[in-house]
């Protein structure tokens, strides 16, 4: 396979000719620019696989814009290197989303065993589970109720498949409500930790939810949740992707950076809307932002939520408003909904033999395939949690 390599500058350090090191590797295609700017220029019009740049001149702007270009061309290996072993150089790196980071003039042996790894990632992304991020910029419409019962849909059609729910909700999301849990551990625990973020550290903050369902909380106080940023957001769900067979995401109503990290990251994105005007404007002008970042058609999947016979727009007027086809339409079923919640179990639990919990099975189905549960074998229970709704612990 011929792959391409773009080397920004001095980056290599002349100690080290890189072509035949590159050609072991598969990069038979090798390219230089002058500065890290002319290497994006590069990569948006070619399918660019190895990017090698050095970071000690490369500021905060340029960081945050090759962050945003890594999290959509997950594909493609970054090298940064510098004169010197730099520790905060180094986390600015990795909060960037770069893999490596070599000390130059490069020795041969350090630029072999970093390929080595970096093809070692590239496999086992290929290998890489999904992940749906749920998003409406109008509050109120059922993100964090669809969010948990996709997960809990997906644990059903998928057996012994690892499923994960991560609250990006920041802060103090209501996913822990609707699952009946009091999360020891939340995100800003892995953000503090981003540099040393792997399998154990991850296993270590997931609290066990519905059969089937792993959760990660959002941090309950505002300080907490400042210092969860766009690249810890990468970070995080790039480390869920290789962890779980299927990952659902409760994004915030706001459009930040870390919702954008968390949309960039994401296989498709679920736009949540009802068929009433002021959700209707919401989602026709989020999806004119997702146009304009780039997103395809493919990714964006809306979702018409709480759909009654007595709506005023029909489904096929609201796909002729937001030019877009309406992936799925969930029913509206406000007792059964409530009811779930108060017992703290998704409604594919709670109530397995609703015609709402059977959409929520369709829709995972249609997400993430897997074989359909039969009506009644998600399982059942009653158990209240009113009492601890306000006796949750704050951190």
């Amino acid at each position: 396979m011929s792959r391409l390599a773009v080397i920004v500058g001095d980056a290599i350090g002349s100690d080290a000719p890189p072509e035949q090191t590159l050609q072991r590797f598969g990069y038979s295609r090798l390219q230089r620019t002058a500065a890290l700017a002319d290497a994006m220029e590069v990569v948006s019009d070619e399918h660019v696989d190895l990017l090698v740049v050095p970071v000690e001149g490369v500021s905060e702007q340029d960081l945050a814009a090759l962050d945003r270009v890594l999290r959509r061309e997950r594909h493609m290996g970054v090298i940064a290197t510098s004169p010197q072993q730099d520790p905060q150089l180094m986390l600015r790196s990795m909060r960037a989303g770069i893999q490596e980071f070599l000390v130059r003039p490069i020795a041969l042996p350090d630029l072999v065993a970093a390929l080595e790894r970096l093809h070692r990632r590239v496999d086992a992304r290929e290998v890489n589970g999904q992940v749906f991020a749920v998003f409406s910029a109008k509050g109120g419409v059922g993100t964090t109720t669809t969010a948990v019962n996709l997960a809990s849909a997906l644990a059903a059609n998928h057996g012994e498949a690892k499923i994960a729910v991560a609250d990006m909700a920041l802060p103090g999301g209501d996913v822990a409500l609707l699952l009946n849990v009091r999360p020891a551990y939340d995100l800003s625990e892995l953000s503090s930790k981003i540099e040393r973020l792997d399998s154990e550290l991850l296993n270590s903050v997931m609290t066990p939810a519905a059969d089937g369902v792993w959760f990660l909380a959002a941090p309950e106080r505002a300080d907490s949740a400042d210092s969860v940023d766009a690249g810890a957001v990468s970070a995080i769900l790039a480390q869920m992707r290789s962890a779980y067979a299927f990952t659902v995401v409760d994004c915030e109503h706001q459009l930040t950076d870390r919702t954008l990290a968390a949309l960039d990251g994401a296989d498709r994105i679920l736009l949540l809307t009802e068929l009433k005007v002021p959700a209707l404007r919401a989602a026709q002008r989020t999806l004119g932002i997702f146009r304009r970042l780039g997103y395809p058609n493919e990714k964006l999947c809306v979702i018409v939520n709480r759909l009654q016979s007595g709506d005023v727009v029909s489904p096929a007027e609201a796909s002729q408003v937001l030019k877009a086809d309406i992936f799925f339409k969930l029913p509206n079923d406000y007792r059964t909904v409530s009811e779930a919640a108060t017992r703290g179990q998704p409604v594919v639990q709670s109530h397995p033999d609703s015609r709402l919990a059977w959409a929520y099975l369709q829709l995972a189905h249609k997400l993430g395939g897997g074989s359909i549960v039969a009506s009644g074998e998600a399982g059942n229970g009653s158990r209240s949690v009113l009492r601890q709704i306000f006796t949750r612990k704050r951190n």
